[in-house]
């Protein structure tokens, strides 16, 4: 008995140590990793690498040389404490170097500045490369002669590149405002309804993925989620357990899921009104409040205003340009934790939430009005530690909410010229920076724009939409390669294991709705259904209520879905918002119409505005009806989907033809029935730079082949034409079976194949 109790406090031991290792991102492994030795227990480590050319059994990474492809190197723990000892792998992506281009010019730029102002030249600057790519480049500008900006005038000021490049800005001297600050007068077109208005309804794989995690939220213990909070205050943490991932308590990181869990409460109250979720809410806001008081209590620790699941000190290290991963990304957690609050305010119908987060946001204006703009843009310009997900769009947020100009002056703290310049210049130079660290960003950019009617700030947001939905996305709208974009017009060429970051269309999702609220344009709501049904419907585990997400979703051949439960990634917390999202944009409303975007069953009912929508999707063509009870305006507009080959519409069972208006039908109606049946055929999405590499649909899907081969699925062009749908969404071509990437969960898949 006592050996057998020994062994079983062993394996208890060695459990909590291997628990609490954190290895860092290891899916994008760029630096050396820190391999423990020993346990907190006494459990003994010790480490093996299966390609120590690319990972050492120390932890020394050496990456392969551009075009040799990023590689995964499986790395074995080996743990013992006493008689037991235990095995663990970890999955390392090691990626390739950057690519080593050589400079053959740059795009001069023009700056306006103030008499007596020094202009504000940027730190980087477009520079073409000897592959024809446009990419920002540091650059080193001449002295400027205070003489030169006495009086209103023109001169310009050269900037150095690397291998002799330079680059011209011109400076344009002048107090007219109009030159210095132009203003568009570009206003809202659209409103959309609230998802507090909105219920989805039983039967579809939107419903479904919503309550799924909603049963998890109800099993969750939220003193977790507070646990770093509460020790980094000094306060009790109620014998709660720690997360683990990103959020243990090693991880520099902790937090943000903390954040992203109160947005998902807030949204899953919003989209159900389960009062459960409510009280957790709450009581979620309500410790938050205490832990913020705690810390306002030791003020030689914390200044007025923190709040985190950390002290200070990793914003302290980023003003003196510390690099990842001794700190990471210190604003960005903040980000997670001020958006959770905003939520809890706007769709939890919390007011303290907003009153932390006032506190938060002045804690921001107070730290950042102290820099110069210089020591600004180089942290937001180092990777990952400068990273800051979309705080300035909170900021400028709390400004529309407060109207206190100093959070519109802490949003625009945040502004990245690096990003923002290629954007103004109208000229695409995204490829190899990272997608997610500036997707958000440009929300932000949009939310600026609505503050202060800037116009580089539209242009800004409405370029970087236009140039990623172009030439930079998947089949199923998402982006991005190992988190990175790619140059313009390379899909074909990295199709992969890590493609198409959930994060990316989380937020590319976001950045769509808020532009279509400008001008009601058709275009938006194409690429949103297709994203939302293709890859944010996709990302989700159906096996079960376990709230996991995908962080990637594979497009390679005999690609397979990855849902880690202990990781705690950023994906994992975006997941938690998604499946509550799907109300936002089903509907809309102008002037003189109600608008129907998405064909996602629901009800509506906002006192005005009755409605039912109704879907089909299981025989030979995707059906539809619309139940309208009550209609505020003179028309209901319903968006003609480009994937129907044709429709046959009916009112009160009575064929009809309505008009049709900007990728719209439009139906003159008080109260009545609508039906749809819109003819589906299958048809191809070909990559944008190889058009014999495809991925396979119908109606709104993406169609996926079952099989778990690593070689691509050859087809002739001609035969995608019959391919058969048996019914309950089954398709096949010969011995190919098809089925919507959406309704897979563990088998293998190819997303594209390839056409002969």
């Amino acid at each position: 008995m006592h050996i057998l109790n020994n062994k079983l406090l062993a394996e208890k031991l060695i459990d909590m140590d291997i628990e609490r290792i954190y290895l860092g991102n290891l899916s994008t492994v760029e630096a050396d990793i820190s391999l423990p030795l020993t346990g907190e227990n006494g459990t003994v480590f010790s480490w093996q690498s299966d390609d120590e050319r690319r990972l050492s059994n120390t932890g020394k990474v050496y990456r392969p040389p551009f075009t040799g492809g990023n590689r995964e190197v499986k790395l074995t723990l080996t743990a013992t404490n006493g008689p037991v000892t235990k095995t663990k792998v970890y999955t390392a992506n090691i990626l390739e170097m950057e690519y080593p281009f050589t400079l053959v010019s740059a795009h001069d730029i023009t700056v306006y500045t103030k008499p007596d102002t020094l202009p504000d030249l940027p730190l980087t600057v477009v520079a073409v490369n000897n592959l024809g790519e446009d990419t920002m480049m540091p650059v080193k500008w001449a002295e400027v002669s205070a003489q030169n900006i006495k009086t209103d005038g023109k001169f310009v000021v050269k900037g150095f590149l690397q291998n002799e490049v330079t680059v011209n800005a011109t400076v344009v001297v002048t107090e007219d405002e109009n030159l210095l600050n132009p203003t568009a007068e570009i206003k809202k077109q659209i409103d959309t309804y609230s998802i507090k208005d909105i219920r989805l309804t039983y039967g579809s794989g939107f419903f479904a993925q919503q309550q799924r995690v909603m049963e998890h939220f109800e099993k969750e213990d939220c003193d977790s989620y507070l646990y770093n909070f509460r020790a980094a205050a000094g306060i009790d943490t109620k014998g709660a357990q720690p997360m683990t991932g990103w959020d243990a308590s090693e991880c520099n990181l902790k937090g943000h899921t903390t954040g992203h869990f109160l947005s998902g409460l807030a949204l899953c109250f919003g989209a159900t009104g389960n009062m459960q979720i409510k009280e957790k809410l709450d009581y979620m806001v309500e410790e938050l409040a205490k832990v913020q008081e705690a810390m306002a209590q030791q003020p030689q620790k914390f200044k007025e205003g923190f709040l985190s699941a950390y002290d200070e000190s990793q914003f302290d290290l980023l003003e003196v340009y510390t690099v990842y991963p001794k700190i990471w990304a210190p604003y960005y957690t903040l980000h997670k934790i001020m958006a959770g609050l905003r939520d809890c305010y706007l769709y939890g119908d919390n007011r303290q939430a907003l009153d932390i987060l006032k506190k938060i946001g002045l804690w921001v204006y107070n730290r950042l009005s102290r820099l110069p703009k210089a020591q600004r843009d180089k942290m937001w310009s180092m990777y990952i530690a400068g990273e800051f997900g979309g705080i300035n769009e909170v900021l400028a947020d709390l400004y529309l909410i407060t109207k206190d100009e100093r959070y519109l002056t802490a949003s625009r703290y945040f502004d990245n010229d690096k990003l923002y310049l290629q954007m103004k210049m109208g000229i695409d130079a995204l490829g190899n920076i990272h997608a997610n660290q500036h997707i958000p960003q440009i929300i932000g950019v949009l939310r600026q724009f609505e503050a202060t009617g800037e116009k580089h700030r539209w242009d800004i947001a409405n370029n970087f939409w236009n140039f990623v939905t172009a030439d930079h996305i998947y089949s199923i709208g998402g982006v991005g390669e190992t988190e990175m974009f790619r140059p313009k017009k390379q899909i074909a060429k990295y199709i992969g294991d890590k493609t198409a970051e959930s994060c990316a269309s989380y937020n590319m999702l976001k950045l769509t709705g808020e532009l279509y609220k400008y001008n009601g344009s058709a275009d938006y709501m194409h690429y949103y259904e297709n994203t939302v049904t293709n890859h944010i419907l996709s990302s989700g585990d159906i096996s079960g209520s376990t709230g996991l997400s995908t962080y990637f979703m594979p497009s390679c051949p005999g690609g397979h879905k990855h849902f880690d439960n202990e990781e705690n990634s950023c994906c994992h917390g975006t997941g938690y918002e998604n499946h509550f999202k799907y109300g936002e944009y089903i509907y809309a409303k102008d002037k003189d119409s109600v608008i129907v975007n998405l064909f996602i069953p629901n009800r509506l009912n906002n006192g005005e505005d009755i409605m039912e929508i109704a879907a089909d999707a299981e025989k030979n063509s995707f059906d539809m009806a619309i139940r309208v009870d009550k209609l505020s305006a003179k028309t209901l507009k319903v968006r003609k989907p480009m994937w129907a080959s044709d429709a046959e519409i009916a009112l009160d069972k009575q064929p009809i033809k309505p008009q049709e208006a900007d990728g719209y039908y439009i139906f003159e109606i008080e109260k009545g029935i609508i039906t749809f049946r819109f003819g589906c055929k299958p048809y191809l999405r070909s990559c944008i730079d190889d058009e014999k590499t495809a991925s396979v649909c119908w109606g709104p899907y993406v169609l996926a082949a079952i099989s778990d081969s690593r070689e691509y699925i050859t087809v002739d062009s001609a035969d995608i034409k019959n391919i058969v749908h048996n019914g309950n969404c089954e398709f096949e071509l010969g011995n190919i079976k098809f089925r919507p990437l959406n309704k897979i969960s563990d088998e293998h898949y190819h997303l594209y194949i390839k056409l002969q």
